[in-house]
């Protein structure tokens, strides 16, 4: 109850900050920027829809080839992990619990579909922390700033994160401690489904190409995030580098992944986009709207994923 009410407050705060930008500033000319889009709105909606597809190759090659689904049967519950993410107040890791579930219901091993969203979890958060540090390494070139902490601390947290996800994956020493601190609690089933997870996990991790091209599939879908905020600036009349383009979306991702308290990372998001703005050659404005575009890509293709969630979960499943 105490997380909830502190995911409240920072939805109500994120809010309430996002709505103080658009209160100062000149709505018929975010208004405008939606126009000037007009129908160009489906190709960035369809560069958004491509890293899906990316995510969903990423995730579906973990799998065993022995009883998979098929990749367009994978893709429907990608879609709702991801729609769930984006548009419903839930933790930023809601989306991964569903998706998750779903497969499990579809999978004659329901560990090895647990451990498969698992490993694509840490290996997503994995691509995302060394294209924050690239972002970082980015704007100390475009600022010719001599602040290089950021980027410093980042280094450290991606051989940190690696090792953790060493001892989780393949050590599984993470999970002896909590399933014998579950056995100290009394906990029955607890333990049991602990253990079929780790040996699921450690299943996956002997397959290193199938994780080396999860990560790889992972690492095209931040590039496709990276065109996607290149082709929307484009379309907004506002074109710049592809160096550039980096620089703004690895670090307002970031940015909306650090601010975990406030789901989707509402305001967060814009704030740090109006921030760096300035770097590019960008009016703050135009970052406003830019994150405006991207808040209503995100609806535009979540709710339908959100429909598609309830169809799936009235389906029986064979």
């Amino acid at each position: 109850m105490r997380f909830a009410g502190l995911r409240l407050f920072g939805f109500l705060l994120g809010v309430t900050l996002l709505a103080w930008f658009i209160a100062h500033t000149d709505i018929g000319q975010l208004l405008g920027v939606f126009q000037r889009i007009g129908w160009a709105f489906l190709a960035i909606m369809a560069a958004r829809g491509a890293t899906i597809f990316s995510d969903c190759g990423a995730w579906r090659c973990l799998l065993p080839p022995e009883g998979r689904p098929s990749f367009w049967a994978m893709l429907p519950l990608r879609w709702i992990g991801e729609a769930i993410n984006t548009t419903l107040p839930a933790a930023q890791i809601g989306g991964e619990v569903v998706r998750g579930r779903l497969l499990q219901q579809r999978v004659t091993a329901p560990a090895r579909g647990a451990a498969s969203v698992v490993v694509d979890f840490c290996l997503s958060l994995l691509a995302q922390m060394i294209c924050t540090l690239s972002g970082f390494i980015l704007l100390i070139r475009l600022s010719a700033a001599t602040s290089w902490w950021p980027a410093a601390l980042c280094a450290l947290a991606v051989p940190a994160f690696a090792i953790f996800s060493w001892e989780l994956l393949v050590r599984r020493r993470l999970l002896t401690a909590v399933e014998r601190l579950a056995e100290r609690l009394g906990q029955r089933r607890l333990p049991a489904m602990l253990r079929n997870l780790a040996g699921a996990l450690g299943l996956l991790a002997i397959d290193r190409r199938a994780l080396g091209l999860s990560l790889a599939l992972h690492f095209l879908s931040w590039a496709g995030h990276i065109g996607e905020l290149w082709l929307t600036l484009t379309l907004m009349g506002s074109p710049i580098g592809i160096a550039e383009a980096a620089m703004l979306e690895s670090l307002s991702l970031g940015a909306r992944s650090a601010a975990f308290l406030i789901p989707s990372g509402w305001g967060a998001q814009e704030a740090a986009l109006m921030a760096l703005a300035a770097l590019t050659g960008v009016a703050p404005q135009t970052a406003l709207a830019l994150g405006l575009v991207k808040r209503a890509r995100e609806f535009a293709i979540g709710l339908p994923g959100l429909l598609t969630w309830a169809m799936i979960e009235q389906r029986p499943v064979r």
